[in-house]
């Protein structure tokens, strides 16, 4: 019996070419390039993040099979409804009011 995992890892290979290693390179790269345009710290967490993606990826054994990895890795990321981020942003507002 083949597990939900394996089951997405076969479509994705299918889906993925051969170069994916590249163009995952490629589009880390640029979104590296537009944080620090908009003026995000070098040593901020989301530059030290996609830079450790960069190297990792130039340095595995199996490129492509790392270039899923993280393909999958920031995909499964969790969104916040617009809801939910309007009731954090209320809550750091009445949190904020209350500390002076």
């Amino acid at each position: 019996m083949t597990s939900n995992n394996d089951k997405r890892m076969e479509s994705l290979s299918q889906v993925i070419p051969e170069e994916l290693a590249k163009k995952m390179e490629k589009a880390l790269l640029e979104v590296l390039e537009t944080a620090i345009c908009q003026n995000f710290k070098e040593s901020s967490k989301f530059v030290r993040d996609h830079l450790t993606y960069v190297k990792k990826l130039r340095l595995a054994e199996n490129p492509n099979g790392y270039a899923r990895y993280i393909a999958r890795k920031l995909e499964e990321k969790c969104e916040i409804s617009k809801n939910n981020a309007k009731g954090i942003i209320q809550g750091l507002l009445n949190m904020s009011l209350t500390d002076n």
